[in-house]
């Protein structure tokens, strides 16, 4: 089947467009509005189109999960990479308790290799229920930074994700982003920033544009490890 838009890409547009429009109206020059709110409104819409990159890349990531678990994906159906995470993730936190307190008999107990909370996740023929939390995979990198980006993706197992996106649009996307994320911190830190319609349209288009090709790529990725009916 042809690629079809996510929830989470659906949402995102939904609020570009009535932010777009929100810009363009008020950008008019019968708009009676001192150049100094116009400029405010166009910074809100910057800093809200970030807010919903973030919200896309959480629900993204959360949805994907849902949809393996009500379909009843076995774990040889998930990509590995959230698997190994899960795995990793589970252990971090006793080996951080243990530099704490050096209790190697508490450790040894949690480490267990009969410890099915942790070492279920690697059986191939387990059904999906609890062993990946989502929200331990996005939360601290919701944030759209590049960086972010290339940690969570990788999480997801996609290991270089503007490797992909920049093959698929023949752009630099991860420069495209920098660039609008430059404004939004410029905008954040209540520097001197002035926005014209023409600014907020191209910034608007860019992260529209790359967030297709994101879209797209990992859409690409499920329907190659897990097969289509795991979309979202």
């Amino acid at each position: 089947m042809p690629y079809s838009k996510s929830r989470a890409r659906r949402d995102f547009e939904t609020t570009y467009s009535e932010l777009l429009s929100l810009a363009r109206q008020i950008s008019y020059r019968n708009v009676i509005l001192s150049y100094d709110h116009k400029n405010m409104i166009f910074q809100s819409s910057i800093v809200l189109l970030c807010s919903s990159l973030e919200e896309y890349l959480r629900v993204f990531v959360e949805d994907m999960f849902f949809r393996y678990r009500s379909n009843g994906a076995t774990l040889s159906e998930i990509p590995l990479n959230p698997r190994t995470f899960s795995l990793f993730h589970r252990q971090r936190t006793i080996y951080e308790g243990f530099i704490h307190n050096r209790d190697e008999t508490k450790v040894l107990e949690r480490l267990n290799v009969t410890n099915s909370h942790i070492y279920s996740v690697v059986d191939d023929n387990v059904i999906l229920t609890n062993h990946i939390d989502p929200k331990t995979i996005v939360n601290d990198k919701k944030y759209p930074s590049p960086k972010n980006i290339k940690i969570l993706f990788n999480r997801l197992g996609i290991k270089n994700i503007f490797a992909e996106t920049n093959r698929i649009g023949g752009k630099d996307y991860e420069l495209l982003l920098r660039s609008f994320l430059d404004v939004r911190e410029t905008i954040a830190h209540q520097e001197s920033t002035d926005l014209t319609f023409v600014d907020v349209k191209r910034n608007f288009e860019n992260i529209k544009d790359f967030l297709d090709k994101l879209d797209r790529t990992t859409y690409k990725h499920i329907c190659e490890v897990s097969g289509q009916k795991y979309w979202i």
